[in-house]
């Protein structure tokens, strides 16, 4: 019979290697889910940097109020510099976006959409968790005081769902996180005592140590005490107890960590911004002041030469070219967007700048009448489980017990089918009917979507930037004389998804600016 079970517990010919196998598999991946986004790491961004002086030529440009051109803009504000933001949409944040009520955006050669949410809900629609460990970005919201709440990743009221051959003879059937962690934990228990009576584990055990260790095991209420077996419990929830070779043949189990991950996707806690991710980015703001920022400003070229450089941009709410000097430019725009302008950089570096490539990340956040998940299926925050082509499907962390709320019903970093091509409300619906499979009240309790598709958005052309090698970022982080890239995807301790990943390349662009500064 050919072996089904997956992540490396096949060829466990034994019930001492299976129990070696179960214990060495990691979990870092969201189990059945279409999005590859859970394998993504972010280190923290490093000691933020500490830098003296103050040049006598200081005037810098920073093109894009994202996350790593505000923190360029607020670091040399600090150090007395003479610098002014340039941002072609009329908010900060880049794809830090918390969509409201009265937010629209047309993508590119496709529809226009206006959110029409009740005030007060949001979507985050790009980043929208911070994991405990990043220092950088929570650093920032400790100094800038933005309040934050703990975002709930996991949830063990939480469903799994699986459909296909994948999911094996569990599939078309919602189980909950609890019988989950509940079975599998107390199969493996009955199996671990079973190898503790034939004395069959690999480390030697007293007599007392193994009456103790099955005592224990027996105390944490899986194992009946008299027949040393699996048995079902109050807490587990309603029904009969899931047989582990299910369990396993479905891969439900590697979404289950005893210790959380200190980084990722997975990690916990998390936290997030009260009222939405971009509050990070409007404190930023604020600290800068509206005489450093201009808005609606699309950038059409950059020159330098041995005196300064020359930005010209077109003011989108007038329609008229500006022009601007200064003596360094720091772009902070995607290079998705910096390979398309006029910029003096040299061949070899718009080469490298052309060679990052972006994601396919989308959401699409769904406004509901009440919230049913909270009401019905007592779950509060955390995700969908399940191989349903809508990626990953969330539960806000926020604004419990109110009476809407907005789901996150669409989270991808790929294409799924032609989805990004078909009209909004075809994209809509294709959430619906998967959705429903799981919760077969949200056609009823919807009210109006939003979606985001960055790479279809101007400005962004794509969502997080992947940059393939050490050189190809080295590259990219030189200082062309008095130009700098100082986007995310220069980050030299972290990743470009991450936004701790822009901080970290906001740092480095920060000092890298300075020196060659001070060198003038």
């Amino acid at each position: 019979m050919t072996s089904t079970l997956p992540f490396g517990l096949a060829g466990a010919s034994s019930r001492r290697a299976f129990l070696h196998r179960l214990g060495t598999i990691g979990g870092s991946s969201l189990v059945m889910s279409a999005m590859n986004a859970w394998d993504l790491m972010a280190a923290p961004a490093g000691p933020r940097p500490v830098l003296s002086g103050r040049p006598a030529k200081n005037r810098v440009l920073v093109l894009g109020a994202g996350t790593s051109g505000l923190v360029v803009a607020y670091e040399l504000n600090k150090l007395g510099y003479d610098v002014h933001v340039l941002e072609a949409r009329s908010r900060v944040g880049g794809i830090v976006w918390s969509v409201r009520k009265g937010d629209t955006h047309s993508e590119i050669d496709g529809e226009r959409q206006t959110c029409t949410w009740d005030d007060g809900l949001y979507v985050n629609a790009g980043a929208w968790r911070i994991p405990h460990s990043h220092e950088g970005v929570l650093g920032y919201c400790r100094e800038l005081g933005v309040p934050l709440e703990v975002f709930l990743n996991d949830s063990d009221a939480n469903y799994f769902y699986g459909e296909g051959a994948a999911a094996g003879q569990l599939a078309g059937k919602r189980i909950r996180m609890r019988e989950v962690k509940a079975d599998l934990t107390g199969h493996i228990n009955e199996l671990l005592v079973k190898a503790v009576d034939a004395h069959q584990l690999d480390a030697a055990l007293t007599a007392d140590d193994q009456k103790r260790l099955t005592e224990f095991l027996i105390r944490q209420g899986y194992l009946d005490s008299t027949t040393r077996t699996y048995k079902a419990f109050a807490d587990r929830g309603e029904g009969d107890p899931i047989a582990l070779t299910r369990l396993l043949e479905a891969g439900f189990g590697n979404r289950l960590r005893s210790v959380p991950p200190m980084e990722g996707t997975m990690a916990a806690p998390m936290f997030q911004p009260v009222g939405g991710m971009d509050q990070i980015c409007k404190a930023f703001q604020r600290a800068l002041g509206p005489q450093r920022l201009t808005f609606n400003a699309e950038i059409q070229s950059v020159h330098q030469d041995e005196d300064g450089v020359t930005v010209r941009y077109r003011d989108t709410g007038a329609d008229t070219p500006v022009e601007m000097k200064g003596d360094f430019v720091v772009a902070c725009v995607p290079l998705s967007v910096l390979s398309g302008l006029d910029i003096a950089l040299s061949d070899t570096m718009m080469q490298a700048v052309k060679r990052v490539t972006y994601s396919d990340s989308a959401k699409i956040g769904m406004s509901m009448k009440r919230r049913f998940w909270e009401e019905d299926d007592q779950i509060f925050g955390g995700h969908l489980y399940s191989n349903l082509p809508i990626g990953e499907f969330s539960y806000p962390s926020n604004d419990y017990f109110a009476k809407k709320g907005v789901l996150l019903g669409l989270y991808s970093n790929g294409p799924i089918s032609d989805l990004s091509t078909r009209p909004i409300a075809a994209r809509v619906e294709h959430v619906l009917m998967h959705a429903s499979k799981v919760h077969p009240q949200i056609r009823d309790e919807f009210e109006s979507a939003y979606a985001v598709y960055w790479r279809r958005v101007q400005y962004s052309l794509g969502g997080y930037a992947t940059v393939r090698g050490a050189a190809l970022r080295e590259q990219i982080s030189k200082v062309e004389n008095r130009i700098l890239i100082g986007s995310a995807a220069t980050a030299p301790r972290s990743l470009p998804d991450w936004q701790e990943g822009a901080v970290s390349a906001g740092w480095q662009a920060l000092e890298s600016l300075h020196a060659r500064a001070m060198r003038t």
